[in-house]
């Protein structure tokens, strides 16, 4: 997930402004961007866990996972099926004996005991084994997600290549995706984050519209061009891939306080000794994420037999001349209106159900096209394009009113106004507040 700029901001706020012009003159003063085959180095100290990674993305599906320690990734204690009581059953038990192991005790040991210590070097500490007891960590299986996005990655992965290419980026940016997404267009995260390129909305809006009408965050080529600039600048600021991925994460901002921290740019020191409050297991985790895509793309054959990747649609894009309604334009283009809804994600449902119309200057995606985005746009009667947008209908809240209230009202849902006004809450409205 690309990191929200309101993150960075108060990174860079509690650095000073100093460091805020230091990012942006590097940025700007930066050379082009050169490509070499050191570009994404795999550090020996990272390879237990890009091993992990792998073993995530091949051996357990999405009904199964590992438990594991949080920081000694080669420490994979079990695999089991997806049963909270079982996992946390065994997570006890796997806690009782490394409190055990952590006294020093290593004869007269219990079977699972002696099967925890096996997984540790002869030489760990007791002071290791302490601190793995809290440690003990759960990691769901991504193996059938993995296959997914595999297949779904054809539809995509020449326009992203294309995307690469014209900025002269790295080629092996293109597997991104499989991190953030499994490449999936329509996914959404816990943090907020939207998109196959999982874009927060403050990081999003510095290269793409997001607003009630327009989410460019749910396009994926659209969001793939935003998702390359922004490597490019983490690039530009950070000098590193290895450091411009795991901002894409982090934020530009925190990883650059993570370098003058700890005096080096290399991310195998970063992972092994930062300590920012926000670099959690995700941050810290996200290179060797990155490694290990790329190697079980490479390898893809050998861990699912042979893949039939999705074919690329045949996409014509059509800039509307005015603003125009959502059916109108199916109808013209003879289309449905679930079609032409598909086909263009970024129009959010207010544009589907009527109330507002597509925006002026908006490139319109049709599927197999038949005609010419002149002919089809002259082929909509004038009665039908409109120089405005549909205005909005705005309620001020008053006093004993709540979203469910206004949203009978109004005949829509509470869902429906969430979305529609962007809010955090749908039990948090406050006097004067304007709903759309």
């Amino acid at each position: 997930m690309p990191y929200s700029i309101g993150h960075t901001a108060n990174a860079v706020r509690a650095t000073g402004w100093r460091a805020a012009l230091l990012l942006f003159f590097t940025a700007l003063m930066a050379p082009a961007i050169a490509q070499n085959a050191s570009d994404f180095p795999r550090p020996e100290s990272l390879e237990p866990a890009v091993q992990f990674w792998i073993r995530v993305y091949t051996e357990v599906d999405t009904q199964s996972g590992f438990l594991h320690d949080a920081e000694h990734l080669d420490v994979i204690y079990t695999a089991l099926p997806l049963d909270r009581k079982q996992i946390e059953a065994k997570r006890e038990a796997i806690k009782a004996a490394l409190t055990v192991l952590s006294t020093g005790k290593r004869t007269g040991l219990t079977a699972e005991e002696q099967q925890v210590l096996a997984l540790w070097p002869s030489t760990v500490s007791n002071q290791t084994l302490k601190i793995a007891s809290d440690n003990v960590r759960w990691q769901l299986g991504q193996s059938n997600r993995f296959l997914a996005g595999l297949r779904r990655s054809g539809a995509y992965r020449e326009h992203i290549q294309k995307v690469i290419a014209a900025k002269n980026l790295p080629p092996q940016l293109v597997v991104l995706p499989h991190v953030e997404s499994s490449f999936n267009p329509g996914a959404y995260s816990s943090a907020d984050a939207a998109g196959m390129w999982q874009f927060t909305r403050a990081t999003g809006q510095r290269f793409m519209r997001i607003d009630h009408i327009v989410d460019e965050r749910m396009d994926p080529y659209i969001a793939a061009e935003a998702a390359m600039s922004l490597l490019e600048y983490n690039y530009r600021v950070l000098g590193t891939w290895p450091l411009a991925l795991t901002a894409y994460n982090h934020g530009a901002g925190g990883i650059a306080r993570a370098v003058r921290e700890i005096g080096s740019s290399n991310i195998e020191d970063i992972v092994a000794n930062y300590k920012g409050r926000r670099f959690g297991f995700a941050s810290r985790n996200f290179y060797a994420q990155f490694l290990a895509v790329n190697e079980v793309e490479k390898r893809a054959e050998s861990f699912f037999g042979k893949v039939d990747y999705n074919s690329a649609p045949n996409f014509t894009e059509f800039e509307t001349d005015a603003y125009i309604d959502a059916e109108v334009f199916a109808r013209s283009a003879n289309i449905s209106l679930a079609q032409l809804k598909a086909d263009n994600p970024a129009l959010r449902p207010v544009v589907w159900e009527g109330q507002k119309r597509i925006p002026r200057g908006f490139k319109m995606k049709l599927r197999d096209a038949k005609v010419t985005p002149q002919e089809l746009l002259a082929s909509i009667d004038g009665d039908y394009k409109f120089v405005v947008q549909t205005p909005d209908v705005a309620y001020t809240v008053v006093r004993g009113d709540s979203l469910s209230a206004i949203a009978k009202r109004f005949n829509t849902s509470v869902s429906r106004l969430v979305a529609l006004n962007q809010l955090t809450s749908s039990h948090r409205i406050q006097i004067g507040q304007r709903i759309l």
